[in-house]
């Protein structure tokens, strides 16, 4: 082999070394659920009654791709989860572990920063027991930051997590993948907001605090886009097998999709869930959200309340779940009432 040749060959050998060194991991993870649900209550003038009209079952896949490699300033990782075509859903986050310097990424609607990591803490074995329900995420925490195309950083501090969100002129027509962000001044709105957690002040308790507002760039008779604050705050404490929770989220400024006039939420949360043994576990939750007139947000209003049980089987790589909830005024309507049973057959791979 001449002197060319064997320079050739050892640049070829630590490129593939440096190729091999700058490599990341890769893993790939997925669902696939069947579920049943059944609806029924009384209607209103609003709403038409609920009932078990079509058929109840159905199914959605969901996947998820997550990685990490090292660069020169920490380790880089991504989040990608995509669900069925029919659902139309895909989201994911980039993130910089800087080590002690924290963790600074971006975020396109996995809500991995601010407010929307704390919107509703409380145990549960299957689900939120507003989830499915007329109540909307709105309800449960407005002004929480953009469902997508927002910054985020969070670190440690004195055994306390920090974790803060910014929305840059978020509001209708976000920016996706590829796509461009919308135009109209009056629809835009900065958010800016934050979690703290804190699990070391007694053994088992962790207690969640938050803050955040939402300023819009709008026209004087832009009804729809009323400048937004938010407070957050509650406990979860944790004994065993035995977890209880009360949470409590107050927006002042929201709109409610069915009565422009409503001018705060003020949502209080319980819920308490029992590990029966490894496979089985059962849970029991209360929300009520006290929707308040624009301009006397102290005063009492209508108070949409629901109750219900959550139940989970774990077989292996199978987990059978169920939900039975009842809501009284629901959606912010006098009078009408819902019921909701819903079973689930997730498996993941």
């Amino acid at each position: 082999m001449n002197k060319l040749t064997k320079i050739g060959a050892s640049a070829l050998a630590g490129s593939l070394v440096a190729t091999a060194a700058s490599a990341g991991s890769l893993s790939v993870g997925g669902t696939w659920e069947v579920t049943g649900e059944y609806t029924s209550g009384a209607g209103s003038s609003t709403y038409k009654a609920l009932s078990n009209n079509g058929n109840p079952f159905g199914s959605k896949g969901n996947l998820s791709f997550s990685g990490s490699g090292e660069t020169d300033w920490g380790t880089a990782s991504f989040f990608m989860f995509t669900t069925d075509a029919q659902s139309g859903v895909s989201s994911h986050s980039q993130t910089l572990d800087m080590g002690d310097m924290g963790t600074i990424g971006f975020d396109q609607g996995t809500g991995a920063f601010g407010l929307g990591t704390i919107d509703d803490k409380m145990p549960t074995a299957y689900e939120e027991v507003w989830n499915g329900t007329t109540a909307t995420t709105t309800d449960i925490l407005d002004g929480s930051g953009g469902a997508s195309g927002v910054f985020g950083y969070k670190n440690t501090f004195m055994d306390t997590l920090v974790n803060i969100e910014y929305a840059p002129a978020q509001g209708q027509g976000d920016a996706t993948d590829g796509g461009s962000a919308h135009t109209d001044a009056n629809a835009d709105g900065t958010s800016l907001n934050f979690a703290v957690t804190n699990s070391s002040l007694v053994d088992g308790l962790t207690v969640f605090a938050g803050y955040g507002e939402t300023t819009y760039d709008r026209a004087a008779n832009d009804v729809a886009n009323i400048d937004t604050e938010s407070v957050v705050g509650g406990l979860v404490y944790a004994m065993g097998p035995i977890s209880v929770g009360y949470q409590q989220n107050y927006t002042s400024g929201s709109v409610s999709a069915t009565n422009t006039t409503i001018g705060a939420n003020d949502v209080e949360m319980f819920g308490i869930a029992f590990n029966v043994n490894d496979a089985l576990s059962i849970s029991y939750q209360e929300y009520d959200n006290t929707y308040k007139k624009r301009g006397s947000e102290t005063g009492d209003g209508l108070t949409q309340a629901a109750d219900g049980i959550q139940a989970a089987y774990t077989m292996g790589g199978a987990t059978l779940r169920i939900s039975d909830v009842s809501v009284d005024n629901s959606g912010g309507v006098a009078g009408n009432t819902e019921d909701r049973t819903e079973i689930s057959l997730l498996m993941a791979f």
